[in-house]
């Protein structure tokens, strides 16, 4: 009987190359996401640690502070929306990994339901192939009892 061979393997090696790849995309925006969340806690670190100033203050000096505020809160707020923005593409490369692997999944699946099919075809195809030999041989050993009433029996030893 011939080899097995799987019609669509070019395919699945296909699927699974885009699966790879999309494994390999979803660990950068994920490594990317780690990066965003320490540089968010970073910067809200450092904005929380800006002294708290009382009393009274220069006019100059009280600008001066909060500008410095504002501008440690504006880069509080603009990390975050780095860090959100990392997080929605971690996300959608998720859900395009998880359609890769389902692809993949289906594909092997269905490449060990053939396999097995060809396996038991294989196994009929012996017996088959026994029944025949098996077969011959009683009609070859029928062809050559002889005719007749006779019966051969064995005498016990």
């Amino acid at each position: 009987m011939k080899r097995y061979r799987f019609r669509l393997d070019s395919v699945l090696r296909a699927r699974r190359a885009q699966e790879e790849l999309a494994r390999q995309e979803l660990a950068r925006a994920n490594a990317r996401l780690r990066g965003a969340i320490e540089a968010h806690r970073a910067e809200s670190e450092r904005y929380g640690r800006l002294p708290v100033l009382a009393g009274e203050l220069e006019p100059m000096a009280f600008r001066r502070e909060r500008a410095c505020a504002d501008l440690a809160a504006a880069t509080v707020e603009a990390v975050r929306l780095v860090m959100d923005a990392a997080a929605a593409e971690a996300a959608a490369r998720y859900v395009a990994w998880t359609e890769a692997a389902r692809l993949v999944a289906a594909l092997e699946r269905l490449d060990d339901r053939r396999r097995a099919e060809h396996r038991a075809e294989e196994l009929r195809a012996e017996v088959s192939e026994a029944d025949d030999m098996t077969g011959a041989r009683f009609a070859a050993e029928s062809a050559a009892a002889p005719r007749g009433g006779t019966r051969r029996t064995e005498v016990p030893a």
